[in-house]
């Protein structure tokens, strides 16, 4: 009787598919646990996103104090290396400083379209970094009082300010002595003017008047104010009749005839406290105009027909024509005195280079000069210059003066 196979010889004659059904699962490995300081960290929340055309959004906008999460989260943190250089991080703290300027600003009035056929008033900014440069190019209240008012009143334009923005405005450019002149001189030239209105302390209040904008009474004193303000500017240093400074004005050689004109306005507007615009305050401008001009000018201007009767304007234009032609006549003159010592020269240099360098040509004896007879002692000798005749070019007085002025040039 045969023996039966050892039981490793069945199971692989059988193999694994017979193996019985009730073997235990193998074992899965257990995780080994982490130290507490390896945990990992914990998960942070996600803002909720919204559809943009969703008015949960605009709800979400309104109560949140914090802008809303963009739409991909990853790029919110996420900054390219060359915008964290320190140049970039200079100019974006200079674009805070500047925002941060930008708070304290003006506000004059403009109009806006409020409503279907409504107009009102609103403050529209300017930023005070404007009016501190343009102190700087204002020039001195005592030295020039006209001029700093022009330059002032083409600053604020044709905008209306509220009596703080004014307040600051001359606060930013005059000192306290200034302002106060400014103040009682723009007062005193409004009641002088106006004697039958309102009176100047209550058009230049010196507590805030509270005056309302969306009305018109409230846009003209603030009108009003700011035409005192500039009126003041311009009367805060008292004139004195000094005539004597404005006809002693003269033009220069080089001064243009325009700046002739301007200078002499201001002059006379300054010194004799008479308007150029007006009609005597006209008179005597052109009648200086015409006397104190350069040389040739005047002599042009002179010889103008009842220039008397001609407009201030048509005088200018005659000037300049004068002015102008300046240059081509001093052209003219320096090429004639270049061309006449070029041929002075090259007559003086030839018979040294002939000599050096090739058999001088044999000379011709002059021929003997002719002698004065009853015929020809009336002839006189032609000038080699100015081609007339009774003088030699070495007596020429056109030549002399001509080469004085090239010298001066």
């Amino acid at each position: 009787m045969a023996s039966a196979p050892p039981l490793g010889l069945q199971l692989l004659q059988t193999g694994v598919q017979s193996l019985p059904s009730g073997l235990p699962p193998p074992l899965e490995p257990t995780p080994v646990p982490q130290p507490f300081w390896k945990d990992a960290q914990p998960p942070v929340p996600q803002a909720l996103l919204l559809d943009p055309s969703s008015p949960e959004l605009e709800l979400a906008s309104f109560f949140s104090p914090t802008p809303q999460a963009p739409r991909n989260p990853q790029e919110a943190g996420y900054t390219p290396p060359a915008r964290r250089t320190r140049r970039q991080i200079k100019k974006i703290n200079e674009i805070e400083n500047e925002n941060e300027g930008e708070k304290n600003n003006l506000f004059p009035l403009r109009e806006v379209p409020t409503g279907p056929g409504i107009i009102g008033y609103v403050n529209i900014p300017i930023n005070t970094g404007n009016v501190r440069a343009f102190k700087k190019e204002m020039g001195k209240l005592m030295d020039d009082p006209l001029g700093v008012s022009e330059r002032l009143d083409e600053f604020l334009g044709t905008s209306i300010y509220s009596y703080k923005d004014l307040t600051a405005t001359l606060r930013s450019l005059f000192n306290t002595e200034e302002r106060e002149m400014i103040r009682q001189a723009g007062i005193r030239e409004w009641e002088c003017r106006n004697p039958q209105s309102t009176p100047g302390d209550q058009k230049w209040p010196s507590q805030e008047p509270r005056w309302n904008a969306q009305t018109e009474e409230g846009r003209r004193n603030k009108i009003d104010m700011r035409n005192i303000k500039i009126q003041g500017i311009r009367e805060v240093v008292p004139r004195g009749r000094n005539l004597s400074k404005v006809f002693g004005e003269c033009q220069g050689k080089d001064e243009t005839p325009t700046e002739w004109l301007e200078r002499l306005r201001k002059s006379l507007q300054v010194y004799s406290g008479t308007d150029p615009d007006s009609p005597v305050g006209e008179v005597l401008l052109k009648t200086q105009f015409v006397a104190k001009s350069w040389e040739d000018i005047r002599r042009k201007l002179e010889k103008i027909e009842c220039w008397q009767e001609k407009s201030l304007q048509e005088l200018l234009r005659e000037a300049q024509k004068v002015y102008m032609r300046r240059d081509e006549e001093k052209q003219k003159i320096q090429a004639k005195v270049l061309v006449a010592a070029a041929r002075e020269a090259q007559k003086q240099d030839r018979p040294y280079d002939l000599g050096k360098t090739m058999k001088r040509a044999p000379q011709k004896k002059p021929a003997p000069l002719p002698r004065r007879t009853p015929n020809n002692q009336g002839e006189s000798p032609e000038c080699f210059y100015c081609k007339k005749k009774g003088h030699l070019k070495r007596d020429c007085k056109k030549r002399v003066k001509d080469e004085r002025m090239f010298q001066e040039d």
